[in-house]
């Protein structure tokens, strides 16, 4: 004879589901961030030398522009691990 589940019966949160999504996550981003965070110089560096061109050009707010564009996306993509941290930490206490 079968045992009577009741119908009113509410499921308790055990987070295996959350821990292995984040798990699962973490491992498909983190070789992206870390290709990003590889070419990240090597493209600000091409874009702060073409930038020099404008510059040469003589349109000197193209040139500023591009220079702080690349200058504030290197930034950003180097600190990229650390916000991916501050998710993951901000994730787990939830």
């Amino acid at each position: 004879m079968p045992s009577a589940v009741p119908l009113n019966a509410i499921a308790q949160p055990t987070g295996i589901i959350v821990d292995k999504s984040l798990d699962i996550l973490t491992t498909i981003l983190d070789p992206l961030i870390q290709v990003m965070v590889s070419i990240s110089f090597p493209i600000a560096s091409v874009i702060m030398i073409g930038a020099c061109f404008f510059f040469m050009f003589g349109n000197n707010e193209k040139a500023w522009s591009m220079i702080m564009n690349a200058g504030l996306g290197y930034v950003l993509i180097q600190m990229s691990p650390l916000f991916l941290k501050i998710l993951r930490t901000i994730g787990k206490a939830i």
